[in-house]
């Protein structure tokens, strides 16, 4: 998947957040940081693969885990281009084998492992673990990236 129209939309759309000057470097990554955490819990309360019990009343609105996927998506692109991380255009989607529950929980360790030892290679992990999600999530690679350009 080419994500260069994904990364200069992401680039645009940046220009019109207000970013609190106040803030010292290290406060702002930690809450940029955060924000990830916050926004891949929220998208895996909204898919409920955390749940071992048994449940009859389990309804996944898809609609919604799509805007929830593609919002932690774009804050992932967000990070990379604000730390310089994007030196490739080119990110491979493949199916895993995890099932979601374990997808999840790696996210949780890509984004530790890119807070404790940045690096490009960590976020392309991240990346790359991202963009896998939603092709287990059922999404294509198309609708993936029509949420961005649409």
């Amino acid at each position: 998947m080419n994500i260069l129209p994904i990364v200069e939309l992401q680039k645009e759309k940046r220009h019109e957040v207000l970013i609190n000057q106040n803030l010292s470097q290290y406060k702002l990554w930690a809450r940029k940081h955060l924000e990830l955490q916050v926004k891949l819990s929220s998208l895996a309360e909204e898919t409920k693969c955390y749940k071992y019990w048994i449940d009859d009343g389990l309804n996944l609105n898809k609609e919604t885990v799509f805007i929830k996927y593609a919002d932690f998506v774009a804050h992932v692109i967000n990070l990379g281009i604000d730390k310089h991380y994007i030196d490739s255009y080119e990110v491979v989607l493949r199916p895993n084998d995890y099932c979601l529950s374990d997808q999840f929980l790696n996210l949780y360790i890509d984004i530790n492992d890119l807070i404790i030892s940045p690096s490009n290679d960590h976020f392309f992990t991240l990346l790359e673990d991202a963009l896998s999600l939603g092709i287990t999530l059922g999404y294509s690679e198309e609708e993936i990236f029509n949420s961005f350009i649409y």
